[in-house]
């Protein structure tokens, strides 16, 4: 669903200049965004090592972009000229609730999705007992100060009210201080947008093609292309997962339903980690925290998805039924002996997949116990 927001965001930042003074329309957005998830595909099928180049290339675009906004923002701060960052102007109109916090933190969340995304390809990493802590060590704090920077930046010139009815909230920043070359600030960001949805797509298929390998999802998803070692059938799933999306016309609604689904997946998943933890003492472990930490983090869950039972009802019992559909599909398709029919047509679909897609099962290293 994040690969849909964002191609989404991205395509709101390509077409708003064409649309200054008026709502970027629906359907270009959602046909852009489209062709951003279909081209990344794409790139992601062809190379594994193009991807990475793209990830390299674009992420230092949106570091380039919010360096921008943070430096005018420094500056406008320097004018004195910054009404919005009072107390009274920066909360005027807020909604104290407690469930509207919680819906509030669903959407600043979001903004934080891709720290988990790295654990989707630590089979792809050099020494991940090393480097994925590391990395998640380093650069969560960085994306903090430098998104927090950024919305202080936006405060300095734009009010809450503007922030809120702007489709584009850097564009209008970007017009205020750059005039004639506040085009340079929608370009940026959706090249950033577009190296996210990469990052996101380059994950979230491993996790397709994990699950099939395990036997937990359909064995076509699990396939391999002959040449290019790329998990091309998982990826197409993916993109056209995403792409459904595209029926909502609410975006704010699909936000609130997958963060719901999503924080009860991660804490149900943290809670059976705690639970192995006290459980089974002795496992190797080769990352280890203190138990408080995935304690807290459960506990944070459990507040957010309780209250958000009160505060969107509605989405909630939604992404509550797209859970429990897993049930059944679990229980037929992997715990119980699968009927022969079933079996018949899983075996077709993937040997269809296997001539379309020119892919292949795995290889795995056969150890004799000897």
């Amino acid at each position: 669903m994040s690969l849909y927001v964002v191609s989404l965001v991205f395509a709101t930042y390509l077409l708003k200049p064409l649309y200054p003074n008026c709502s970027v329309p629906d359907s270009a957005a959602k046909l852009i965004a489209c062709l951003c998830l279909t081209s990344l595909t794409f790139v992601n099928c062809i190379s594994v090592r193009a991807a990475t180049k793209v990830q390299d290339l674009f992420t230092a675009s949106k570091l380039v972009a919010l360096i921008i906004i943070i430096l005018f923002g420094f500056v406008q701060i320097g004018t004195g000229d910054v009404p919005y960052l009072t107390l009274e102007k920066s909360f005027e109109g807020s909604k104290m609730g407690v469930d509207n916090i919680v819906l509030a933190l669903y959407s600043g969340l979001f903004a934080f999705g891709g720290w988990n995304y790295l654990n989707y390809v630590t089979e792809e990493m050099i020494n991940p007992e090393r480097n994925l802590p590391l990395s998640i060590i380093i650069s969560m704090p960085i994306v903090t100060v430098v998104y927090v920077l950024t919305n202080l930046a936006y405060f300095t010139t734009i009010s809450p009210e503007e922030m809120v009815e702007s489709e584009a909230v850097a564009v209008s920043f970007g017009e205020y201080h750059l005039g004639v070359m506040a085009w340079l600030i929608p370009v940026f960001v959706g090249l950033s947008c577009f190296g996210a949805v990469n990052g996101s797509l380059f994950t979230s298929a491993r996790l397709f093609y994990a699950g099939a390998r395990e036997g937990q999802l359909p064995a076509a998803l699990g396939l391999v292309h002959t040449d290019l070692f790329t998990p091309v059938p998982s990826l197409i799933f993916t993109c056209l997962l995403s792409m459904l999306y595209a029926i909502s016309q609410d975006i704010f609604s699909v936000i609130n339903l997958f963060s719901f689904f999503t924080w009860l997946c991660v804490g149900m998943a943290i809670a059976g980690l705690v639970w192995m933890r006290l459980t089974k003492p002795d496992l190797r472990r080769p990352i280890k925290i203190p138990l408080f930490i995935p304690v807290t983090f459960v506990l944070g869950c459990v507040f957010m998805i309780v209250v958000s039972f009160w505060a969107a009802p509605f989405e909630c019992l939604i992404g509550s039924s797209i859970i429990l559909t897993g049930v059944p599909a679990y229980l037929l398709g992997y715990k119980w002996k699968k009927p022969h029919v079933v079996k018949k047509m899983l075996e077709i679909f993937t040997m269809f997949c296997q001539k379309i897609f020119m892919s292949v099962p795995e290889e795995r290293e056969q150890r004799a116990a000897e």
